[in-house]
């Protein structure tokens, strides 16, 4: 999978952290990954449970009008998955020590993985990356500023360059804002058929033009009809690494515009049963016209928030 996916960009990048020496912060002594992991830790999340409604203090990444999901965590263990899998048989045969310990991969250093979805735009991921260091400069100094390469001095254009230079490729997606089959066609069997086909007919013209030996030329037909299975291969592989097709009406402002109209029309639904048709058609022209469903500008819900705040709520 690209990191182009599904009509976003998924974004993931592996950052070094300069773990070396100790860090004076105040009266107190720390290691650098563990002052990232401060830093993480006073990080506010989106207001999207009761706890962080609570706390009222709002994800510095939804001031992003693109941005779908951030996450940031230290990497400094990879997961262990236990004994690298082989045959039982063999390895009976071989008489391999169960118990003796295989090589277990370990970073150099730890790492401040950064993961993220969003919309995208022209020159990605740096336009997000440079829209991103403008609106949150002050909160992502405090988590980066321990990596190696970083600079709080940096402009948006050298931060984007430093976070790219950490990027790899995303290689599982997560998608999930298709409600009905995506426009997929399928390649055509006569399509597929055709090379093949034409490898074995040209092997025989060639055969009869030339005059070799029967054999020859049946060797000669089946090799031109492998390179155009080969070639079946080549497209059935290029059409697979196309971009999943963007799901209608998938960008965050959609996203947020539905989200606010389904709780809009759950609250004028009850407050109008049992009205005349008449008195119902003048009320939902009032609706309509107050919730403007085609302006994604607004009224619309706020992003980092798990519901709409309505002026006549009590």
């Amino acid at each position: 999978m690209p990191n182009l996916d599904g009509g976003h960009y998924f974004f993931t990048a592996l950052l070094p952290i300069d773990n070396r020496g100790i860090v004076e912060h105040g009266a107190f002594r720390s290691s650098p990954v563990h002052m990232v992991r401060d830093a993480l830790e006073a990080l506010p999340t989106a207001l999207q449970t009761p706890a962080s409604e609570q706390i009222g203090i709002q994800s510095p990444f939804a001031r992003s009008l693109r941005t779908h999901f951030v996450r940031l965590f230290v990497l400094d263990a990879p997961h262990f998955n236990g004994r690298d899998p082989g045959d039982s048989i063999l390895a009976a045969i071989e008489r391999t020590d169960l118990l003796a310990p295989q090589t277990v991969d370990r970073p150099s250093c730890p790492y401040l993985v950064f993961v993220a979805d969003f919309d995208p735009e022209a020159d990605e991921p740096r336009a997000w990356l440079e829209e991103l260091w403008t609106l949150a400069r002050p909160e992502l100094t405090s988590v980066f500023e321990y990596c190696y390469g970083f600079d709080a001095g940096f402009d948006a254009a050298a931060f984007a360059t430093f976070a790219t230079r950490g990027q790899v490729e995303t290689t599982m997606p997560f998608n999930d804002y298709w409600i009905t089959p995506p426009p997929l066609p399928s390649l055509p069997l006569a399509l597929l058929a055709l090379p093949p086909l034409l490898g074995l007919v040209a092997g025989a013209g060639i055969d009869g033009a030339v005059g070799w030996p029967a054999w020859l030329g049946v060797v000669l037909a089946l090799v031109l009809a492998g390179v155009g299975l080969f070639l079946d291969y080549a497209i059935v592989m290029a059409r697979g690494a196309r971009p999943f097709p963007a799901a209608p009406t998938s960008t965050l402002r959609d996203v947020l515009k539905a989200l606010y109209l389904q709780q809009a029309f759950a609250r004028f639904a009850p407050a109008h049963q049992g009205e005349a048709p008449a008195e119902l058609r003048v009320a939902f022209a009032a609706f309509v016209a107050a919730v403007r469903p085609d302006d994604l500008a607004g009224p619309t819900q706020p992003p980092g928030v798990v519901r709409s705040v309505f002026a006549d709520a009590a």
